[in-house]
């Protein structure tokens, strides 16, 4: 399917301004990462461990997921990671509340902003260029 040279023009706008944003934060994450992990695992209980774990793993996939959709190939990782990533902060900030009671309507309006970024991301992939076009 071939798209109109305006069509491309603002897809890979998205793309590149979503992927580099999504890559820099993963990269800012590691850079300062004992903050970062005192954000994550701050308040999960028992469950503490996995939030060490998630924490290392949580930049990556923000990393891969950006560059994979920046260059626009292999759109089925960058699917995968970006959209792992970016869905796992609202679901956490959820958790923390179950595990924390942590007022619902803060973590709420918190997690709002990332469902955006989520849209955002899958029109990025739904218009991105065939792997086979090219």
């Amino acid at each position: 399917m071939s798209f109109p040279p305006a069509l491309r023009a603002g897809n890979f706008t998205l793309r590149l301004s979503l992927g580099v944003t999504m890559a820099f934060i993963g990269i800012t994450a590691y850079r300062d990462f004992v903050p970062f992990v005192e954000l994550v695992t701050d308040g999960l209980g028992g469950i503490t461990f996995l939030g060490y774990v998630w924490a290392f793993f949580l930049p990556a996939l923000l990393i891969f997921g950006g560059v994979f959709l920046v260059i626009g190939r292999y759109l089925v990782l960058a699917a995968w990671t970006g959209g792992l990533a970016l869905a796992s902060v609202p679901i956490g900030m959820v958790l923390k509340t179950v595990m924390t009671g942590l007022p619902l309507p803060d973590m709420l309006a918190a997690s709002y902003p990332v469902i955006v970024w989520l849209l955002a991301f899958v029109i990025a992939l739904k218009t991105a260029p065939d792997e086979d076009a090219s």
